[in-house]
């Protein structure tokens, strides 16, 4: 048992490693392919809509039919797709790759996650949760390691990762492909409750769902104004001040590119790092009778972090504030997913995949529209205040969900 949950963390680690050798790179990527910011924006909010889509409907086919193979497959997509982007040399080739990419690493996470719970038993909250650090570790590793890649080897070589992938896939079809993700008599029990119970389940499911939209929409956004503060740091490291969204594009060379994405991936790793060891620490400490409380406080004081870290006055405390960023926003997500296992638990794949992609697919919004209020302020420091504000709705909104639905351990639910 402990054997195929290692297995399933550690590949969660292996596809959230590729999903994070994009992000790093775009501002290099914008010139590669000689793309416009508005487009580098896109290009990560195509990411978003794709491997959020694809995840409520892989969630649904694995439940109707039982199957947990549409993550291995996903896996490998992943891989090949991110392994050509080197050899793509205009927006729409990237897209293509991104879309796909982004397509394969969604559909490993519900069938991923769903197992994870199940096998994980009373200690669903912290099974979770170290399936979700494992993948945020995966990703840090990513951001920190693709410039660094990127730069000595080239961004070609990225499809040497196909080697890995495969050996992780045979791994993860080892653990997953004949694992229960569900208990045997769960669809049963859940109709055996009154209608009202089960309308009120689905009900605070689709308010977990909102919440993750809206923190995943945070997420994506200070993505980009991560993007965008690293290059202005770079250029006021080289006597360059007064920047305006206008002026930026123009007063990057290929050489200054370069050391904002050795900024730029560190930061991003830094998000990620805040995500992992919140979401483990909230996860594994607080018990199931505080889980509302936590997932009301948590993004509510990541908020004020959100907020702050445009105005770091370096990049030691920018990575420091990015750490607290990354724990506001997704510190609770392995508590929300184990909560809509618990609350749904005839259909958990679904549970796991509407809190990760279902949700995460609305985030399509947050890189653009923070890239679209920094052209129209040139203000980072007013595109995270409103950012900020969204994070803080969405910690609030979870008071709506009545206590004995959310505040019970494994035994009180499904």
């Amino acid at each position: 048992m402990r054997a195929r949950l290692g297995a399933i963390a550690f590949s969660h680690g292996v596809v959230d490693f590729f999903s994070a050798l994009v992000i790093p790179l775009l501002s290099v990527l914008e010139e590669q392919a000689s793309m416009t910011p508005a487009q580098g924006a896109a290009l990560i909010a195509a990411g978003s809509l794709s491997s959020g889509i694809i995840q409520p409907v892989v969630a649904l086919v694995g439940d109707k039919r039982d199957t947990r193979s549409l993550g291995t497959i996903g896996l490998m997509v992943a891989a090949l797709a991110i392994g050509l982007i080197g050899f793509a040399d205009s927006f729409w080739k990237l897209l293509i790759l991104q879309v796909l990419g982004a397509a394969g690493i969604g559909a490993f996470h519900p069938p991923a996650a769903a197992v994870m719970g199940h096998l994980s038993g009373r200690k669903r909250s912290m099974g979770v949760s170290i399936f979700f650090a494992a993948g945020i570790l995966g990703g840090a590793g990513g951001a920190f390691t693709a410039p660094i890649w990127a730069e000595v080897l080239g961004i070609k070589s990225f499809l040497i990762g196909l080697v890995p992938a495969s050996l992780t896939a045979v791994l993860l079809a080892w653990a997953t492909h004949d694992s229960a993700h569900r208990h045997a008599h769960a669809a049963h029990s859940h109709r055996a409750l009154p209608e009202k119970e089960r309308a009120a389940r689905w009900a605070a499911v689709w308010v977990l769902y909102a919440s993750n939209a809206l923190r995943f929409i945070v997420n994506m956004a200070m993505v980009q104004v991560l993007v965008r503060w690293s290059e202005i740091h770079v250029l006021g490291k080289n006597g360059i001040s007064g920047v305006t969204a206008s002026t930026l594009p123009e007063l990057l060379n290929t050489e200054l590119r370069h050391d904002a994405s050795r900024v730029n991936g560190p930061l991003q790793a830094a998000m990620a790092i805040g995500m992992g060891v919140f979401g483990l620490l909230i996860g594994g400490l607080v018990p199931a009778s505080r889980s509302r409380l936590a997932m009301i406080i948590t993004p509510c004081i990541g908020a004020g972090a959100v907020l702050a870290m445009p105005a770091s006055p370096g990049f030691g405390v920018a990575f420091a504030m990015c750490v607290l960023v990354g724990g506001g926003y997704a510190g609770t997500v392995p508590l929300s997913i184990a909560a809509a296992q618990r609350l749904l638990p005839h259909r958990t794949t679904l549970a796991s995949g509407l809190m990760m992609g279902g949700a995460w697919s609305l985030a399509l919004v947050g890189p653009p529209l923070a890239q679209w209020i920094f052209g129209l302020t040139s203000s980072l420091t007013t595109t995270a205040a409103i950012f900020s504000a969204v994070l803080f709705a969405s910690g609030v909104m979870i008071a709506f969900i009545p206590r004995r639905l959310i505040d019970q351990g494994e035994h009180g639910l499904g």
